[in-house]
């Protein structure tokens, strides 16, 4: 995976919103959909545990974890995410993301002083993109994200859109319908978690709309 860098480190799934602008995603709406591609399959690095308990909401995490980065599970990890870019609150999508290391160096949890104003500055705009995608059309009010998802049992997961839940919405089908020209047994959208110190953060967004796989960021 190709990793985007420019002065300082950003987030890789910074690099994706620009691909999800560059793809008729932000476009008119398309017709009916269908959830054939491998994005409504669980798709994890390593096995995982049998059930899949709903995460809470977006932002119900009141702990030390919401001033100092990261999340205790997986599954908070994400919906913060997801719940941040609606949102487009770049802070809290900041610090619960993985900054990737420079060369082979391990990618590190976010801190406040990583997110500092000039990182927030760069990811902006693709908190921006990305809200817009990720938003339902008749969302109103603070969203409700959920992840429908078992927690992994080893330190990185690759979460398909179509068990993260938006205002009880698949945030796959969501994507879709805010399309044109995209081919639903082709598209997939994936968030890569990653557990760094004991805390899980988003580290990646993988895109697929039909023209390949984008991986914004590799560790």
């Amino acid at each position: 995976m190709a990793r985007a860098e420019s002065g300082k480190r950003v987030m890789g799934w910074a690099a994706a919103a620009a691909l999800l602008a560059a793809t008729p995603l932000l476009a008119a709406c398309s017709g009916d959909s269908d959830s054939s591609s491998d994005d409504a399959k669980p798709s994890a690095s390593g096995s995982q545990s049998p059930s899949a308990p709903s995460s809470p909401s977006a932002g119900d995490s009141n702990g030390s974890d919401a001033k100092t980065g990261g999340r205790p599970t997986m599954s908070e990890a994400v919906s913060t995410w997801v719940g941040a870019v609606i949102e487009k609150d770049t802070k809290k999508a900041c610090l619960v993301s993985a900054i990737p290391g420079k060369g082979s160096a391990p990618a590190q949890g976010a801190t406040p002083e990583k997110c500092d104003a000039a990182t927030l500055k760069k990811l902006a705009v693709g908190v921006k993109a990305m809200g817009k995608a990720f938003t339902p059309p008749d969302a109103s009010g603070k969203p409700t994200v959920k992840v429908n998802a078992p927690e992994p049992k080893k330190d990185k997961v690759l979460v398909p859109s179509a068990q993260i839940m938006v205002d009880g919405k698949p945030l796959r089908q969501i994507i879709l319908d805010a399309s044109k020209g995209v081919n639903p047994k082709s598209f997939s959208a994936k968030v890569e978690a990653e557990k760094l110190d004991g805390k899980w953060y988003v580290g990646d967004f993988d895109l697929n709309a039909g023209s390949g796989n984008h991986h914004p960021q590799g560790h």
